[in-house]
């Protein structure tokens, strides 16, 4: 029996929908165009006459080429930030963490305002760097233990969960500690850190939807206004004396001196960028 080549196994996912989409109408636009052409003529075309259509096809010199490339582009970022946002759904242990810097954030369909808020598109670009931090089989372990965590309180408590204050359950302030403590050795060189952190958000980042997300750029200070807001309530309850003896009791003296290295070495490091300023 012939293999079918032309039928998938599984459907396709929406976002390559919206591809497969995009490339049929492109395609379409440049027959029209070498129909076009062609009219004009005796019916015929000659290799100089498509390479004309063709060098003319592009998306400076084609007012309907630019639409439908503007539009596709448009209509694959939102499709981006659905799937990543769906996926901060079936992976709580990442939305738990952004919810400690979620505050800097300007709401959905807002624009960052630069030295004030972050842009929303750093999310995406930091959870992609905390999985390089953490490691796979790690990650995956406390993604396993978040999910118990809300089916644990799912069962107890009946109903949907609050998700604007499951973060500020102790179970789930444990479960985000625990990855912060653990991601503090590479933030013994904050300096090196900053750097490697500027230059990998603005390759990874989403790219800019507006004029103002395009004048927005994560530096060196929105470095530090990420970190100060992961670390602030670690760092009030480090020194508290009832706080600290809680994490003594859960953390050894190695972690917990290295996260008294790391805050000091930010607090040290922030001083220096802004005397750069």
């Amino acid at each position: 029996m012939a293999d079918d080549l032309g039928k998938s196994e599984k459907p396709a996912a929406p976002g390559a929908e919206k591809l497969g989409d995009f490339a049929h109408r492109v395609s379409q636009l440049l027959i029209d165009r070498l129909a076009a052409h062609s009219a004009r003529g005796d019916g015929k075309l000659t290799a100089r006459d498509i390479q004309a259509v063709v060098n003319a096809y592009t998306y400076d010199q084609d007012a309907t080429l630019r639409g439908l490339c503007d539009s596709a582009w448009s209509g694959l970022q939102q499709q981006f930030e659905e799937s990543f946002y769906s996926r901060m759904r079936k992976f709580p242990l990442e939305r738990l963490i952004v919810a400690r810097f979620v505050h800097l954030l300007p709401d959905r369909d807002k624009d960052p305002i630069p030295g004030r808020t972050l842009s929303r598109r750093v999310i995406p670009a930091f959870i992609q760097a905390l999985h390089q931090m953490v490691g796979p089989e790690l990650f995956d372990e406390y993604e396993d233990r978040a999910r118990e965590m809300i089916e644990a309180l799912r069962a107890r408590e009946g109903g949907s969960l609050d998700w604007e204050t499951l973060h500020e359950r102790p179970v789930a302030q444990v479960l985000v500690n625990d990855i912060l403590i653990y991601i503090t050795r590479y933030f013994l060189d904050v300096a090196k850190r900053r750097s490697w952190m500027v230059s990998f958000f603005e390759r990874t980042m989403p790219s800019a939807k507006s004029e103002a997300e395009k004048a927005w750029h994560f530096g060196d200070m929105e470095f530090h206004k990420l970190m100060s807001a992961l670390y602030k309530e670690l760092a009030e309850t480090l020194f508290d004396v009832e706080g600290r003896q809680r994490l003594e009791q859960r953390y050894d003296a190695g972690s917990l001196s290295q996260l008294e290295q790391m805050l000091a070495g930010l607090a040290q490091d922030q001083k220096r960028v802004l005397n750069n300023r």
